[in-house]
């Protein structure tokens, strides 16, 4: 721009005519005509002035005035054009209507749009002020001539005084699939902004109101993180996969990044405080993506606007990625006639790229420029349309239509080949796009080092220290131990914050008192951040503050056995699991992980491995080990498949393999169903009455060894926290007086024979952890640790006065219910009721679920065995002819003629796949309320099939993350 006295780069264009116009506005307007002469370009002499001013007096002036001037070498020039090298045209730059109309406007944002989303939103703000739209592109391959078909719509939004943000997503880029190295995207980013404000200028376009944002300025921020966490933890595998679909590169093997993709580009929109974002309509299910999580996350939506695809010259889409599909920006005028040249442009196929890049491409920039379309055989249209029916009917040949558009072409591109004719850009270009020669070695990625501790060890030998790193362990340690142990040993205990605190816990305080004894450095990681990506079983308002509530109790059990806290330190994940370097490598581990390989690592592991956080989880938790400093990490046995997960991965960004220790863990203890999550362990704080009734209802059948919790608490807790001192079980002297038991297969041993009664083993039991459970719970009775337990697990919400709502009224939602897949490994004919089978059905728990259904008249037996269902598993458990029943197995069920059909899971689905409908993946209740005799009748009505077989709830698609729940014949049927 010129203007105040500051020169400007005016753009010039050849003028065939002896005659040429003359074309600059006025930028500046001076309070009196005598200075006229600074409205214009320093090149421009006074003389110009003089011979302007009779002609346009100054009262005629204003800022977008626009003066035209003729010369000819017939006539007289003023003496200015001396100046100049040859007669040229100048352009002014395009400035819009001051008057235009909110629905002028909303025509210009609007229009040679395939699809608009949320237009009356745009309509509403249009009225008010300048709509905020965001245009991003992913800085991967080279930009080639299909991206002036945005380029022109952006010209349409800022003509419409719109407030337009191009956002350089070089995150995005290295996330799909890794197509721009890291090493290559800080200049791959400098040349998309360079090129993108050379296409620009070259259709005229002012700068003035465009903005340019990188992404990684602030997706790797702790907000921005926050939100991707959150956002990870609702959305399923299957709803990403989707989002991502045509964006995306699908491979054999996808990355977890490209799951990542759709809900990075949807946070942008909030990020860059948009009202609107303008993509290609191949974006559209990312668009409804966002539309549909944004606001679950406390975010509004926003309209979106969509271009249409460009074929490439071949027919396909046009792409920085396949050569021959593209012309380049900076392809010689040689390589734009090859390419276009062997195009096929024939008038039996009118949609060929060729007419396609005419119509998206050609036309919006002649029509912005007010010129038509002319051949070279004198043929001038004004309209795409117009040159369509003169194509098919035959009256347009394509060859001249190739050497029009080449023609066409090679003007608009010589603009941005002469702006890159500079040494700066030339060498940009050889750093952001090298020759394969060129090519810069890939910066390897700085190896972690674990932190040095310096523990001075008296009177222990390698060998004792060893000894106590592996006594009660519930697997043997690996060969790497005595390396470890070496070395400054440094070991992380991860600590999920997902429920309340259990006693289970105690026995993992014994393992960390043998590694300090054993001279090591250990870090408490209370797993706030990792809590709520496992299925949000911790809220993300309370996961901080349970993380916190834990540690202090850690803190007091610790302290009660002995454990010096000194070698101890005490840390959250959100301590350092947003940090940027943490965010990076997290992000660099998604691009190079498969999401087959963290599938496998948390299937058993995690609540619901269809969620997308569920990717996360194994990457985070090696990436605790590096960023933590330590060379070893000690976990529950259930752990086992995401420590080899760490192993094998952690060295992608730098990090080396650690030492992994699993310890034993405590099964429920039941043997059944509980009814309350509560029923299945003892809280770390229990108190004493509770004690003793939970291990009064405690499964312990005597001469039973394999699956006993009672014994498994001695195992687990007591006998490792005794250490040297003896077992004692208490009984009177009828009953053969007191045991002392030096060892737990001594226990087991006497247990199995029937020796030890189970009242007398349970009763020893109660004593023991009231003692062990005593000092922890009295630590939490203080204010400052009352008000932590409030905040970790605050009240329930009083209820509001008034009559309750009835059940299945319109406060239920779908994920009430804990619908899961099962596999029904044993049937049989009910013993007292011929319409009844009696199933065993393996849902994923321990043991295998006994469910009762009525389904002998419609199911043969032989097809129910090894069948798999969907099972609504949340049913208080209740006698059926005698038999208790705890689930139901769900089923459409028609009246006339009486049918039913089992629902089918999607192939690929295993027992314990939730069951989800589409948007609702919220935690379902502990034990469905049907005390109302209609109660589930209500909750079901909105469940049936629709006409495609498919299972939903008020349209809303039934699904696990392999797919969509089915029926085999019955449409539109309720589901029972």
């Amino acid at each position: 721009m010129y203007g105040k006295g500051t020169e400007t780069n005016l753009r010039y264009l050849p003028f065939p005519s002896p005659f040429c116009f003359f074309v600059f506005p006025v930028f500046y307007l001076p309070p009196s005509p005598s200075p006229l002469v600074s409205c214009f370009p320093r090149f421009l002499p006074l003389p110009l002035a003089h011979f302007l001013f009779p002609v346009f007096p100054a009262s005629s002036l204003s800022r977008s005035s626009t003066f035209c001037f003729l010369c000819s070498p017939y006539f007289p020039a003023p003496s200015f054009v001396s100046c100049l090298p040859r007669p040229v045209l100048l352009l002014p730059l395009p400035s819009p209507p001051a008057n235009m109309t909110p629905e002028e406007r909303t025509q210009l944002v609007t229009r040679r749009l395939d699809e608009v989303i949320g237009e009356e939103r745009i309509r509403a703000i249009l009225k008010e002020r300048p709509l905020k739209i965001y245009w991003g592109t992913a800085t991967t391959g080279k930009p080639h001539v299909a991206y002036f078909v945005p380029m022109t719509k952006i010209a349409d939004f800022l003509k419409a005084g719109c407030e337009v943000t191009i956002l350089l997503a070089d995150l995005h880029a290295y996330l799909d699939n890794m197509k721009a190295p890291w090493e290559l995207i800080k200049f791959r980013t400098q040349y998309y902004e360079a090129v993108i404000k050379a296409m620009l200028r070259a259709i005229g376009v002012s700068l003035e109101k465009l903005h340019f944002v990188q992404g990684t300025s602030y997706q790797l921020g702790s907000k921005f993180t926050d939100d991707v966490y959150k956002l990870s933890a609702m959305v399923t595998e299957h709803d990403a996969k989707k989002a991502g679909a045509e964006v995306v590169k699908q491979i054999e093997a996808p990355s977890q990044s490209g799951l990542l993709y759709p809900g990075l580009q949807a946070l942008d929109e909030e990020y860059l405080g948009v009202d609107a974002q303008f993509g290609g309509v191949d974006q559209r299910k990312i668009f409804t993506y966002a539309e549909k999580y944004l606001p679950k996350i406390g975010y509004q939506k926003r309209s979106h606007l969509m271009n249409p695809m460009v074929p490439g010259l071949t027919g396909g889409k046009m792409s920085s990625s396949e050569a021959d599909s593209k012309i380049d920006l900076l392809d010689s005028a040689e390589a734009v006639e090859r390419k276009l040249g062997g195009a096929q442009c024939e008038s039996s196929n009118p949609d060929n790229g060729v007419m396609s890049f005419v119509n998206y491409v050609v036309f919006p920039i002649l029509e912005g420029q007010g010129h038509t379309l002319e051949l070279a055989t004198g043929q001038s249209f004004s309209s795409f349309e117009q040159l369509k029916e003169e194509f098919i009917a035959g009256k347009v040949e394509g060859e001249e239509l190739k050497k029009c558009v080449i023609k066409f072409l090679n003007k608009l591109l010589d603009h941005i080949r002469k702006e890159f004719d500079t040494p700066e850009l030339q060498e940009l270009t050889e750093k952001a796009y090298p020759s394969p020669s060129n090519m810069p070695a890939p910066v390897p990625t700085q190896m972690d080092e674990t932190r040095k501790v310096d523990l001075t060890m008296e009177g222990l030998s390698l060998d004792d220290r060893i000894n106590l790193m592996t006594q009660n362990l519930a697997q043997p340690p690996p060969a790497t131990l005595s390396t470890a142990m070496t070395t400054s040993p440094h070991v992380l205990w991860m600590v999920p914050v997902t429920g309340r605190p259990d006693v289970g816990l105690l026995g993992q305080v014994a393992k960390v008192r043998d590694f300090v004894a054993a001279g090591c450095k250990v870090t408490v990681l209370a797993s706030d951040v990792l809590s709520h990506l496992d299925a949000c079983q911790s809220p993300w308002e309370v996961a901080g503050h349970r993380a916190n509530f834990l540690l202090e109790l850690l803190k007091a059990a610790l302290t009660a056995n002995n454990v010096p806290l000194e070698n101890i330190s005490f840390v959250k994940g959100s301590d350092f699991q947003k940090n940027e370097a943490y965010v990076l490598d997290l992000y660099r581990m998604t691009a190079l992980v498969t999401c087959k390989d963290s599938t496998d690592a948390v299937t058993g592991v995690v609540k619901d491995p269809n969620l997308l956080s569920a990717h996360l989880y194994p990457d985070m938790l090696a990436l605790d080990e590096k960023h933590l400093q330590v060379n070893m990490a000690f976990g529950g046995a259930k752990l086992a498949p995401v420590f080899q997960f760490a192993e094998k991965h952690l060295p992608v960004v730098g990090g080396s393999p650690r030492t992994h220790l699993l310890g034993e863990e405590m099964p429920s203890l039941l043997n059944r169903a509980a009814l309350t999550p509560e029923e299945e362990y003892i809280e770390l704080i229990e108190q004493e009455s509770q004690i003793k009734k939970k291990i009064k209802s405690a499964f312990c059948e005597e001469g039973n060894t394999e699956f006993n919790p009672v014994l498994s608490l001695v195992k687990v807790i007591i006998m490792p926290l005794l250490g040297e001192e003896k077992f004692k079980i208490s009984r009177s002297a009828e009953n053969g007086g007191d045991l002392e038991i030096a060892s737990f297969e001594s226990l087991v041993e006497q247990f199995k024979n029937k020796g030890i009664h189970p009242g007398d083993l349970k009763n020893s039991v109660t004593e023991y952890l009231k003692r062990l459970i005593l000092p922890v719970r009295k630590s939490a009775e203080t204010p400052s640790m009352k008000k932590l337990q409030n905040q970790a697990f605050p009240p329930p919400p009083k209820k509001a006065k008034g009559p309750p709502k009835a059940a299945g009224s319109e406060e239920f939602v779908p994920s009430k219910f804990n619908m899961v897949v099962g596999k029904i490994v044993e049937v049989s004919q009910h013993p007292d009721a011929d319409a009844l089978y009696v199933e065993k059905i393996d849902i994923g728990e321990a043991e295998p679920r006994t469910i009762v259904s009525g389904l002998v008249r419609y199911v043969p037996i032989e097809e129910m065995r090894d069948r798999m269902v969907v099972v609504l598993a949340n049913l208080k458990p209740a006698s059926m002819r005698g038999v208790k029943s705890a689930g139901m197995v769900l089923c459409a069920s028609a009246s006339e003629p009486p049918a039913v059909e089992p629902l089918v899971p999607a192939p690929g689905s295993k027992p314990g796949d939730r069951v989800l409908a589409e948007g609702y993946s919220g935690e379902p209740d502990p034990v469905l309320n049907t005390k109302k005799s209609d109660a589930l009748a209500k909750m079901l009505e909105g469940f049936k099939t629709d006409a495609a077989l498919t299972a939903t709830w008020n349209g809303n698609v039934l699904s696990t993350g392999s797919g969509p729940v089915t029926v085999a014949s019955l449409k539109n049927t309720p589901i029972k």
